[in-house]
């Protein structure tokens, strides 16, 4: 048996034409707890769950039963009570979008292996066979048996005395025993998801084994995408972070598309309804934080825009103009005025013993002077003595930087941010 070699995906000569025989690879991965384009930047969102399963169903309509479909993990928040819904709600996406192959990431395995979900087809080859996850995952599409191995490096978990997870780095015995296992498996062709360093890579790239690799992102920057990884002569595809796009190519050969997750995609029944279950679980998470929170307003260090109406009073007049007085009221209209993650950038030092709720603080509502002049109640209280405690990125008087902006400001949140041209908005 004979493999064609990894594709070169920047151009390929005398590539097949689309035809029956063509089999679609079609990636995702690296959602990073990007459940839903977050709304604060209409007409530049790109993402979601609910666009990812529209999108993997029109393919499906489109190549019918020549789709490969995988995922190359790293889909799972850091580890939090609000990271726990987002993780039920991911696997039961998981569930619909029929993958043949899942490479569990560091974000995974932070929960542990055998807190996986059984039923989805985890895979990861590099593992010793004692691990609960499949050496290799085989399909039939397109008259062919096409085998799929997954490989995380070493280096991406913690493997100390304590693990139980033991990962086999990309040496020789390692290429030997995944040769054997194709030939015993009789695949045909061969595709190989992977996640670790370069020199990793290399390994796989010059060993001929595969007609495709396809590579995890390392990194959390939506703002700068790079699909491609340059190893050598040769350029492998790389998945959007933050589950911004879907690569798409053929796998015997031909060049690499990104299919990014834009408002041309419509919202999945079966993820809105999944998302509104999601959203009430998030709800009644908050109002029991809420709860316990309340007991610490009396020790808040924050005053309210209120307190600093009267000496700053042009200021003050400004700000209400400005979109920052009314933050709260946009997540309000979008049924997100419940979730921490939101409220964080629309309201006046949550979780730092300032915003409880609505109910419990309403003075602290919509982005005011102490989110980014620090937190005033001393300093209304004597104001000729006492200044407002410092906030990210301010300078030593006080004043706004862009670094301090960007706290908000930043990745898809907010990619049309320039300090000079929002600054202009509420110069005060």
């Amino acid at each position: 048996m004979a493999f064609a070699g990894v594709l070169a995906f920047a151009t390929i000569a005398n590539a097949r034409p689309a035809g029956p025989e063509v089999l679609w690879v079609l990636a995702t991965g690296d959602l990073r707890g990007e459940i839903k384009p977050c709304g604060c930047s209409p007409g530049d969102e790109l993402g979601g769950l609910a666009r990812r399963l529209t999108y993997l169903e029109e393919r499906r309509r489109e190549y019918g039963q020549r789709v490969i479909a995988v995922d190359l993990g790293n889909n799972f928040p850091a580890p939090s009570a609000q990271g726990g819904l987002k993780v039920n709600l991911i696997i039961q996406t998981l569930r619909h979008a029929r993958l043949d192959a899942v490479l569990p990431g560091p974000g995974e395995l932070a929960l542990g292996a055998a807190a996986l979900d059984r039923s989805l087809p985890y895979l990861l080859s590099n593992a010793d066979h004692t691990a609960p996850f499949a050496q290799i995952e085989t399909v039939q599409r397109g008259g062919r048996r096409v085998g799929i191995l997954g490989y995380l490096g070493p280096q991406q978990i913690y493997q100390g005395p304590q693990s139980t997870l033991k990962l086999a780095p990309a040496d020789a015995p390692l290429l030997s025993r995944w040769r054997n296992l194709l030939l015993e498996h009789r695949v045909e062709s061969s595709l190989l998801l992977f996640r670790g360093t370069d020199a990793d890579l290399a390994a796989f790239v010059h060993s001929g084994m595969f007609d495709a690799i396809v590579v995890g992102n390392p990194s959390a920057d939506e703002s700068h995408q790079v699909t491609q990884r340059s190893i050598d002569n040769s350029t492998v595809p790389q998945v959007p972070t933050k589950g911004q796009g879907v690569l798409r190519w053929p796998l015997a050969g031909g060049p690499l598309n990104v299919d990014w997750l834009d408002g041309s995609y419509v919202d999945h029944s079966e993820v809105t309804s999944a998302m509104a279950a999601y959203d009430e679980q998030v709800k009644t998470l908050f109002l029991q934080q809420a709860a316990v929170a309340e007991a610490h307003r009396t020790a808040s260090p924050y005053a309210g825009a209120q307190a600093c109406k009267g000496c700053h009073t042009q200021a003050y007049a400004g700000w209400q103009r400005s979109r920052h007085a009314g933050a709260l009221s946009t997540l309000q209209r979008v049924g997100k005025s419940f979730d921490p993650e939101c409220l964080a950038c629309h309201v006046t030092g949550l979780a730092k013993e300032g915003y409880v709720s609505q109910e419990v603080t309403p003075g602290l509502s919509g982005v005011q002077c102490e989110n980014c002049h620090g937190a005033g109640k001393s300093h209304a209280l004597a104001p000729g003595t006492v200044k407002p405690a410092p906030t990210v990125g301010a300078s030593p008087s006080g004043r706004v930087t862009a670094a301090t902006c960007s706290e908000c400001h930043h990745g898809s949140h907010s990619p049309r941010f320039s300090f000079a041209s929002y600054w202009s908005k509420i110069h005060h």
